[in-house]
C-alpha cells in the first residue's frame, strides 16, 4: 500500500481533535438512552417532550461509524511512518477492539449460564473470537450484546488499508458513497431473487457490512472535505459562522428525520442519518460548541468503548430498579431522569475501570509488540548491512 512512500512524501502528523471525543461520548450515551427504554421488559416510558428524540438514540451508531471511519483517515499518517504500515494498522486496530471485547466474551458466558441457562457453541464463540459473525447469517447480532457493531467495524477495517491506498481525494470519496449504495441495491435485488431461508434474508438486510458502508463512506468524504478547508485547523471568524450553519443544519435535518419529513430518495432513510450527521460533524470541527465539546464529554468518548459495551448489562440488571422508580416518581419526566441519571452512576465507574483495567492495558501490549518487531526489523537490517 503506503511502503513505497519516501519520507518526504509522507503527511504531517496531526493533532488530537477533541471534537472527535466528544462525538464519541455523546452518541455512546444517546445508544445508552435508547437501550434503558428498550431493554426492560415491558419497556420504559419516555415524556413526551423526550419520547420521540429517546426512542432513536440508536442512530448514535451512525455517529460512531461516520467518527471511526474520519478517525482512521485522521491517524493513517502514524502508520506511514512505520517500516510496515498495514501490519502496523492491523496490530493498532486488533489491540484497540480485541482486549476489552474478549473480556466481555468471557463475561458473557458467565452471565448467560447464570442468568438465562444458556451455553454458547464453540463455532460461535470462535466466530466471535475471529471477528467473523458479521458473514453467518443469523449470527450477525454476536451474542455478545450489542456486539454486531463490532463485527461491522471490523470488516471495515480490514479492507481500509485498500480504502486509504486508493480513495484518496473528495471525488473519490463521493464516488466511494454512491458505489457503495449501488453496491447494496444489487446485493438487495439478488436477496430477492435467492431462495435462502427468510431468516437469512432478513439478518442479511439487516445487520451485513455492506448496509452500513456507506455511512463509513460518508466519514472518507466528511475528512476530504474538513483537510480541503483552509481556515479547518485555524479558528477563524470564518470558519465559526460556517461551523455554526452546518450544526444548526444537522439539527433542523436530524427533526426533519424523526418527523419523517425528507424524502425517501435512498430507499433507506438510514443514510439520511449519515448526511445530517455529517452536517453536525464538520460544523462542531469547525466551530465546537462548548456545550458540545467540554472536559465532561470528552472524558465520555475516553470511556466511550466500554460504556458502549457494558451500558446493556447493567440495564438488564436494573430493570426491577426503573420499575419500581417508575411506581413510585411523581411524574413520567421524574421516573425518565432519575432512571437515566440511575444508569449513568454505575456505567460510568465501571465502564472507566473497564477501560483502565482492559483497554488500556490491551492498547500498552500492542504498542509494545509494535516496538519489538520494529526493533527486530531493525536489527536484522543492520547484520545484513553488515554483512
Amino acid at each position: 500500500m503506503a511502503a513505497g512512500m519516501n519520507a518526504q512524501s509522507l503527511p504531517p502528523a496531526r493533532a488530537r481533535l477533541e471534537f472527535l471525543d466528544a462525538l464519541r461520548g455523546l452518541a455512546a450515551v444517546y445508544v445508552l438512552v435508547y437501550h434503558m427504554l428498550l431493554l426492560p421488559q415491558p419497556n420504559l416510558l419516555a415524556p413526551r417532550w423526550a419520547e420521540k428524540v429517546a426512542l432513536n438514540g440508536g442512530t448514535g451508531v451512525t455517529m460512531f461509524f461516520i467518527v471511526s471511519a474520519f478517525s482512521l483517515y485522521y491517524t493513517m499518517p502514524l502508520r506511514l511512518r512505520e517500516r510496515s504500515p498495514t501490519f502496523s494498522f492491523y496490530l493498532h486496530r486488533f489491540f484497540r477492539i480485541a482486549p476489552l471485547f474478549y473480556f466481555l466474551i468471557a463475561a458473557t458466558l458467565v452471565r448467560d449460564a447464570w442468568a438465562f441457562g444458556v451455553r454458547h457453541s464453540l463455532p460461535e464463540i470462535g466466530a466471535s473470537m475471529a471477528f467473523l459473525f458479521n458473514l453467518i447469517p443469523t449470527r450477525q447480532e454476536g451474542f455478545v450484546w450489542v456486539s454486531w457493531t463490532i463485527g461491522v467495524e471490523m470488516l471495515f477495517y480490514a479492507v481500509f488499508p485498500l480504502l486509504y491506498a486508493r480513495v484518496k481525494t473528495l471525488g473519490a470519496s463521493i464516488a466511494l458513497f454512491f458505489a457503495s449504495l449501488m453496491l447494496w441495491q444489487v446485493v438487495g435485488l439478488m436477496l430477492d431473487y435467492s431462495v435462502m431461508p427468510e431468516a437469512w434474508k432478513q439478518s442479511i438486510l439487516h445487520w451485513n457490512v455492506l448496509r452500513h458502508f456507506p455511512i463509513f463512506a460518508v466519514g472518507i468524504v466528511v475528512y476530504h472535505v474538513f483537510v480541503s478547508l483552509p481556515h479547518a485547523h485555524t479558528p477563524s471568524e470564518s470558519a465559526t459562522g460556517t461551523g455554526n450553519g452546518l450544526v444548526w443544519a444537522g439539527v433542523f435535518g436530524y427533526a426533519a428525520l424523526l418527523q419523517g419529513w425528507l424524502p425517501n430518495v435512498f430507499g433507506d432513510s438510514y443514510y439520511w442519518q449519515g448526511l445530517v450527521f455529517a452536517c453536525m460533524f464538520m460544523g462542531l470541527a469547525l466551530s465546537p460548541w462548548r456545550v458540545v465539546v467540554n472536559r465532561a464529554t470528552r472524558f465520555l468518548g475516553k470511556i466511550s468503548y466500554s460504556v458502549y459495551l457494558v451500558h446493556t448489562t447493567v440495564i438488564f440488571f436494573l430493570a426491577p430498579v426503573y420499575h419500581w422508580i417508575y411506581r413510585h416518581a411523581p411524574s413520567l419526566t421524574a421516573c425518565f431522569l432519575a432512571s437515566l441519571v440511575l444508569t449513568l452512576l454505575l456505567v460510568l465507574p465501571l465502564s472507566w475501570l473497564t477501560y483502565r483495567f482492559v483497554e488500556e492495558p490491551g492498547i500498552r501490549l500492542g504498542k509494545r509488540i509494535s516496538r519489538r518487531l520494529a526493533d527486530r526489523a531493525a536489527q536484522a537490517r543492520a547484520s545484513v548491512d553488515a554483512g
